[in-house]
C-alpha cells in the first residue's frame, strides 16, 4: 500500500499518494494544470513543457507530469514566471499552426484550443504564410494532416510503447526540426501499420483524424461545385451540432472480447467507434476491424431484409411464417441423423442455448456444432484429449507476469490484435519471446529469437525444443519421474542436428531458443492460425501442449496455453457442447440438410462450408447479409446482428461479458430466439418460449454448472471468467490452479517424424512449398485489407530476394522450379517476407504436377533454373 503524503498546491493542502506525480495529485484535487504531451495510457515524457510549475526551494521550472510528490512539497501552478514560460511554449507551437479551426474536424474537442483558452494569448497571432499540403491517407480509415501536428509525440509513443508496431517515428525535416512520419518515408502498409487507430485516439489535435467520408458523403454530391469548400465547412458544422449518443457494446468480430464505444446520431447512423477505457479485455485498445471496419459492415447496402427462397435460379421473397413453414416441411422429410444445425460462434450464449434446444427437441438431431476447417477440427480434438479444453487456460493479462513466451504460427495483427499488445507489453517488462513463424510478422520484430522453419517440420521443431529443455535441465523441477521419463522417450529422436536438418534452421539458433526457454519458468505457449494449417495439426497441437507440461506451465499465472483465434463467442459455444466434430459428419456425406446461423464478416467464415456446398440437398442460411452464391443456399433468413440485441459473450479468455443493444433492430430481421420460437410452432408440439435474454442466462446456468454463478448484472459489471459455479465464486482466471492436468503419453504419427521433412543437397539446395500453406501464418480475418498488399506479388513463383540475386535472377524473369516428380515454370516475384531457401508456388500448380502424391503444408527439395 502506498502511504499518503501532504503537499500544498497553490497554498491548498492536498493528500497525495507516495509515488504520484504532481500532475496526478493536482488532477485528483481538481486543480487544472495545462498539458499537451501527457496521456494517461502513456509514460510521461515532459516534452511539451506546458505543465511546468514552481516548487518552493527548487531552481527552474520542473514538469508536473514527471516530478513525483514528496512530503511537504509546496507547488505553485499560476505564478507570472510559470505563465510567461507557458505562453512562450504555446507561441512556438502556434507559430506555424494553421488557423482553419472552423472547418477542422476537432473544432470544439481540440486540446490545443483548450490550451489557448487556459493559457491565453498575449502575442501576435498571424496565420502562417505556407501552403498546406493535402492530408495523407491512413488506409481508408483515417487521415494524416501533418500540417496540424504539434509534435507532442503521443502517436509515436503509443505506436511504440503500447502497440509495438513501430510504424510512426520522429524524423528530421528539411528545416532541421523534428516531424512525425514513417521510417524512411514509407507508406503505412510497408511500415507494418496494423491500422488499429490507437494513434488517432491519442492525437490531441486534428493531425490524425478518422475518415468520416462515409458519414458526410450523402449531402456532398448535390452541392454546387463552386461553393464546395464553404459547403463542406457548413456541412461539418451542421453534423457537429446534431445530437449524438455514446453507447457501449462488445465487439462481435474475434474472440478478444473488446468493449467498444459507438457514437450514433438520432437516426441510428454510427459516426465512429472507439475502444472503451473500461474494457477488461482490451483496456482502451482496439484493432482495425472493430475501430474502423465494423461501422462499415453495419451499413452494408446488401443487408437481408426479408426471407427468400431460391426458385428457378433466382431469389423469391417470402413472408417469415411461409418461409419457415416451407423449410420445416422440407426438414421433416429427412431423418434426424441426416440433419445438422451449425453456427459460426458469433451468437450470444443465450441464443446458442435456445438454438441447441431447438435442434435437439424439434429438429430431433444431435448433429449440433461449429463450422470449422479440417485443421481446427483436429486441433480441438487433440487439445481436448490432453487438456480437457480447446480454450485458453489463462488470461491475457497474465502475460505481464510471463518470464518467457513461445508464439507459434501467430500473427496477432491478423487473428487477435489485442493479444499482440499484451505480448509487446510483456516483452517490455522483461519477458523472453521466441517466435516460430516462416514469415517476418510484426511480433518477430521484438522477438529475442525468430525461428523461420520450413513447412512440414512444425512438430519436429517443437519437440526439438522440448528435447533441448530437458538436456539443459530446464524442465519443471517438480515434475514426476515417470513424466520426465515419458518426455525423454518422446523427444529421443529429436536431437539438435536432426531438427536443424529438417527445419532448415541453424543449430545455434535452435540451441539459443531452447536454452532461453529452459532458463525461464513458467512458459506461456501461444498458438496462431498457422498451427491449424500444419500438415499434422494433431501432433503439433500435442507437441505445443507437451512443451507446456515440460515447463510446468499449467495452473500458474504467466504460464498456460492460448489458441489465439476464433470468433467472438466460440468459447461460449464450446462450453455449451457445440463442437467442430460435426464437420466430420458433413465430410462423410451422412448430412443431407442443414440449418446454418452465422453473423458473417466477409466470406472468410464460409470457407469451411464451401467444400460441402454440393453435397447438401437442402441448406437454410440465416445471416445479416446474403451468403456467397458458391455456397448453394436454398433459403436465406435475415439475422439480427449482435449490436442490435442484448446478451452475453464468452471471450477467448473465458470471460463472460454482457453486451447491450446499441442500435434499433433492422427491419425484417429476427434474433435466433425469435426465430426459434417461430420454428417450434412450425414443428408442432409445445412452443419453445425463449423469453428475456437475462432469464435465458439463468436457465443456461441451471443446465451448465460453469455458468451457474453468472447473471446479467454480474456479466455487465464484473466480467467473471468461467468456470463460476456459484454467485459468491470469484471465477477462474487460471485453469488447473488447484491441480495440474494429468499428462497423457502420445507418439507422433509417421508423417510428422523427422524423416518426413525434405532434406536439401548441393544439387537441390532449396525447398518448394505451396504459398497457400503459408498464408495462415500471416493472414487472418482481422488483417486490414491494405496490409494484404504487402504480400501481393506479381508472379507465380516467389523467392526471397537474397536467394534470387544469388541465382542472378530478377523480378519478371521466367524460371523453373525443378523437384523430384516434375517442374513448374513461371514468372518470378520477390517476397522479402519469405524465409531464405524457400520457394513458394501456387498449390494448384503443385497438385497438377504431383496429383495425389502431394501433401498440403509440406515441402520438397528443389532447385531453381533461369529459363
Amino acid at each position: 500500500m502506498m502511504s499518503d503524503v501532504d503537499v500544498w498546491i497553490n497554498d491548498q493542502q492536498v493528500k497525495a499518494k507516495a509515488g504520484q506525480t504532481i500532475l496526478q495529485a493536482a488532477d485528483e484535487a481538481g486543480i487544472y494544470i495545462p498539458r499537451l504531451c501527457f496521456h494517461p495510457a502513456l509514460e510521461p515524457s515532459g516534452s511539451c513543457r506546458l505543465c511546468v510549475v514552481e516548487i518552493e526551494g527548487q531552481r527552474g521550472l520542473p514538469a508536473a507530469c514527471t516530478t513525483p510528490v514528496t512530503e511537504g512539497l509546496r507547488v505553485q501552478t499560476q505564478t507570472s514566471k510559470v505563465l510567461d514560460f507557458r505562453r512562450e511554449m504555446l507561441q512556438l507551437i502556434l507559430k506555424d499552426h494553421p488557423r482553419h479551426c472552423l472547418g477542422c474536424p476537432r473544432n470544439g474537442t481540440c486540446e490545443l484550443q483548450q490550451l489557448v483558452a487556459a493559457v491565453g494569448i498575449d502575442f501576435p497571432y498571424p496565420a502562417p504564410d505556407v501552403v498546406r499540403p493535402e492530408p495523407l491517407p491512413g488506409g481508408p480509415y483515417f487521415e494524416r494532416d501533418y500540417s496540424l501536428c504539434v509534435r507532442c509525440g503521443r502517436c509515436v509513443r503509443v505506436c511504440h510503447e503500447v502497440r509495438g508496431a513501430r510504424t510512426i517515428v520522429f524524423r528530421e525535416s528539411k528545416d532541421g526540426r523534428q516531424s512525425v512520419g514513417t521510417p524512411f518515408g514509407r507508406s503505412l502498409e510497408e511500415s507494418g501499420c496494423q491500422f488499429c487507430g490507437a494513434c488517432v485516439d491519442v492525437c490531441p489535435v486534428g493531425a490524425l483524424r478518422e475518415n468520416l467520408s462515409d458519414f458526410h458523403k450523402e449531402t456532398r454530391p448535390a452541392m454546387d461545385v463552386v461553393c464546395q469548400a464553404l459547403t463542406a465547412i457548413v456541412t461539418d458544422l451542421y453534423k457537429k451540432e446534431l445530437e449524438t449518443q455514446w453507447s457501449t457494446a462488445i465487439c462481435p468480430v474475434c474472440s478478444g472480447g473488446c468493449r467498444l464505444m459507438l457514437e450514433k446520431t438520432a437516426d441510428e447512423t454510427v459516426i465512429q467507434v472507439k475502444p472503451s477505457q473500461e474494457g477488461p479485455s482490451n483496456n482502451g485498445q482496439a484493432c482495425v476491424q472493430g475501430r474502423f471496419l465494423l461501422k462499415r459492415y453495419l451499413a452494408r447496402s446488401e443487408r437481408l431484409r426479408q426471407p427468400a427462397v431460391k426458385e428457378g435460379g433466382s431469389w423469391k421473397s417470402l413472408p417469415w411464417d411461409e418461409a419457415l413453414q416451407r423449410a420445416a416441411e422440407k426438414f421433416r422429410s429427412y431423418s434426424p441423423d441426416q440433419i445438422a444445425v451449425l453456427t459460426d460462434g458469433r451468437l450470444t450464449n443465450e441464443e446458442l442455448h435456445v438454438l441447441n434446444r431447438l435442434a435437439r427437441e424439434y429438429f430431433k438431431t444431435d448433429n449440433v456444432g461449429l463450422m470449422a476447417p479440417p485443421g481446427l477440427v483436429a486441433f480441438e480434438k487433440a487439445a481436448t484429449e490432453l487438456l480437457g479444453t480447446a480454450g485458453a487456460t489463462n488470461s491475457l493479462k497474465d502475460l505481464a507476469e510471463a518470464p518467457a513466451i513461445f508464439a507459434f504460427g501467430l500473427n496477432p495483427a491478423a487473428s487477435q490484435p489485442i493479444a499482440g499488445t499484451a505480448i509487446r507489453q510483456a516483452v517490455l517488462k522483461g519477458a523472453k519471446l521466441v517466435v516460430a513463424n516462416p514469415y517476418d510478422v510484426a511480433i518477430a520484430r521484438y522477438a529475442h529469437v525468430h525461428l523461420r522453419y520450413v513447412p512440414g517440420s512444425e512438430t519436429a521443431l517443437v519437440l526439438g525444443l522440448v528435447r533441448t529443455i530437458l538436456d539443459e535441465k530446464g524442465a519443471d523441477k517438480t515434475m514426476a519421474p515417470d513424466l520426465l521419463a515419458a518426455l525423454r522417450e518422446l523427444t529421443g529422436p529429436y536431437d539438435v542436428e536432426t531438427v536443424a536438418r529438417c527445419t532448415g534452421l541453424d543449430q545455434e539458433q535452435l540451441v539459443e531458443a531452447g536454452c532461453m526457454l529452459a532458463a525461464k519458468d513458467p512458459l506461456a505457449v501461444l498458438a496462431g492460425l498457422g498451427v491449424i494449417q500444419s500438415s499434422h495439426v494433431a501432433d503439433l497441437t500435442r507437441a505445443l501442449i507437451t512443451l507446456g507440461f515440460a515447463k510446468g506451465s499449467f495452473g500458474k499465472r504467466g504460464g498456460g496455453f492460448w489458441p489465439l483465434f476464433g470468433t467472438s463467442n466460440v468459447q461460449g459455444a464450446r462450453d455449451q457442447g457445440w463442437t467442430t466434430s460435426v464437420m466430420n459428419a458433413l465430410a462423410s456425406g451422412r448430412i443431407r440438410a442443414a440449418y446454418v446461423v452465422a453473423e458473417s464478416y466477409g466470406d472468410f467464415c464460409w470457407e469451411p462450408m464451401l467444400n460441402f456446398a454440393g453435397s447438401l440437398d437442402f441448406l437454410v442460411v440465416q445471416d445479416v447479409v446474403p451468403p456467397p452464391e458458391a455456397l448453394g443456399a436454398h433459403m436465406v433468413l435475415p439475422l439480427t446482428p449482435l449490436l442490435e440485441k442484448d446478451g452475453s459473450l464468452t471471450n477467448g479468455e473465458r470471460r463472460v461479458q454482457w453486451t447491450e443493444k446499441v442500435l434499433i433492430t433492422g427491419t425484417g430481421s429476427r434474433t435466433v430466439m425469435e426465430t426459434a420460437e417461430a420454428w417450434s410452432r412450425c414443428f408442432g408440439g409445445a412452443p419453445l418460449e425463449a423469453g428475456d435474454p437475462g432469464m435465458v442466462l439463468k436457465s443456461l446456468g441451471a443446465h451448465l454448472s460453469d455458468y451457474a454463478g453468472i447473471d446479467r448484472s454480474r456479466a455487465r459489471y464484473e466480467a467473471v471468467q468461467v468456470p463460476c459455479p456459484t454467485s459468491d465464486h470469484e471465477g477462474t482466471p487460471v485453469l488447473f490452479a488447484d491441480a495440474p492436468p494429468v499428462y497423457k503419453p502420445w507418439s507422433p504419427s509417421e508423417e510428422s517424424r523427422p524423416k518426413a521433412a525434405a532434406e536439401t543437397s548441393e544439387a537441390m539446395p532449396l525447398r518448394v512449398t505451396a504459398k497457400e500453406a503459408l498464408y495462415p501464418s500471416f493472414f487472418g480475418p482481422l488483417l486490414a485489407p491494405e496490409s494484404w498488399a504487402v504480400m501481393a506479388c506479381d508472379g507465380e513463383i516467389e523467392m526471397n530476394p537474397t536467394d534470387a540475386y544469388r541465382l542472378e535472377c530478377m523480378p519478371g524473369d521466367t524460371v523453373a522450379v525443378v523437384f523430384d516428380g516434375g517442374e513448374i515454370s513461371g514468372r518470378l516475384a520477390l517476397n522479402i517476407h519469405l524465409p531464405l531457401k524457400l520457394v513458394a508456388v501456387p498449390a494448384q500448380r503443385l497438385l497438377s504436377v504431383l496429383g495425389g502424391t502431394y501433401v498440403p503444408g509440406t515441402t520438397m527439395a528443389a532447385k531453381v533454373e533461369k529459363r
